[in-house]
């Protein structure tokens, strides 16, 4: 009876085969193979919402990698060991927005092409690879129009051309204002831009003597945000020597805000203003630098001083899409 047995060590080799090759590796699993290369399958549908449907045409989709959906600790510090492939190893272009293993956080951008726009699609995330990156910027939006670029990469928080103070954010919220003592400030309306502008501006007047009191106008994010792939906020103002202060907030148990200020005349300016151009952290205020608020920007606030209105038009967010903040 003993030569009917099984080899054991054929069992054992039999049932580690069936292990890595389980439903993980079609369903987004992790998987280790040789040489200490992991990788992971993506879903193609899972970077195409609603709002990024072009067609026949080629698109672009965001991966999202935290430590949910991502193994860091075989990676590179800086994502150099990261390829993009399809499940028959052609290489896709892709571009690292970010790339933060201490933090675990991630953003890879991926041209998706529309014969891998099918549903059901699938592509294959590999790290741990010893060579150089493989990112390739150029490739990613290449021959995909402006217009298309610009709707898949900035978010208007507001036009102000709708009678209401309701932004434009994917969740839609008012804006508002506040003061302390013996700073005041207006409720915002909503009023046609003036001086040259074309349309209609938000509009407070306030009275805030530098240092003694604050006010400002701002309008919230909705929750919680990561707005680590900020390139810029950009937007028009006007205020007679106004001192306006552009702040990043986060408000929990302990407010913190990365800021920068900026000085206003009576004729409209057009203001970009990137995460590199924010004050470095001084812990005054609450100021804790970009680096401090980038991943958790509950409101965007516009502190005045100085002057005695402030008007605001066209703010734009670059370097983010809807989904960031959903």
């Amino acid at each position: 009876m003993s030569r009917h047995l099984p080899n054991l060590a054929l069992v054992t080799a039999c049932l580690a085969l069936l292990a890595s090759c389980d439903g993980s590796r079609v369903a987004g699993g992790t998987t280790e193979t040789d040489n200490m290369v992991n990788a992971r399958i993506i879903r193609v549908d899972s970077l195409l919402p609603d709002w990024n449907h072009p067609g026949q045409v080629p698109t672009v989709g965001t991966l999202r990698l935290d430590s949910t959906n991502m193994d860091f600790a075989n990676s590179a510090s800086d994502g150099g060991d990261v390829v993009v492939e399809t499940l028959d190893s052609l290489r896709l272009p892709f571009r690292i927005v970010y790339w933060d293993k201490s933090a675990r956080l991630g953003r890879i951008q991926v041209r998706l092409d529309p014969w891998l726009q099918w549903p059901g699609s699938r592509f294959r995330l590999r790290w741990g690879l010893k060579d150089s990156t493989r990112t390739d910027s150029a490739g990613v939006w290449s021959g995909i129009p402006a217009s298309q670029i610009l709707a898949l990469t900035c978010v208007l928080v507001s036009d102000f051309e709708e009678s209401s103070l309701q932004s434009l954010l994917p969740s839609a919220l008012d804006w508002s204002s506040l003061a302390s003592k013996p700073a005041t400030i207006s409720a915002p309306t909503v009023e046609d831009a003036g001086a040259g502008g074309s349309g209609h501006a938000l509009h407070v007047v306030y009275s805030a003597p530098i240092q003694n009191g604050y006010a400002y106008v701002g309008v919230p994010l909705g929750g919680s945000r990561n707005l680590r792939s900020l390139d810029s906020i950009v937007f028009r103002a006007r205020g007679a020597n106004t001192i306006l202060t552009v702040a990043f907030d986060h408000q929990g148990t302990i407010d913190t805000k990365a800021w920068t200020p900026r000085y206003l005349d009576s004729a409209w300016t057009r203001l970009a203003i990137r995460p590199s151009d924010l004050d470095s952290a001084t812990g005054v205020g609450g100021n804790v630098g970009w680096a401090g608020v980038r991943d958790s920007v509950t409101n965007i606030a516009f502190f005045v001083a100085q002057g005695s209105d402030l008007w605001l038009d066209d703010v734009l967010l670059y370097g983010i899409d809807r989904d960031d903040l959903r």
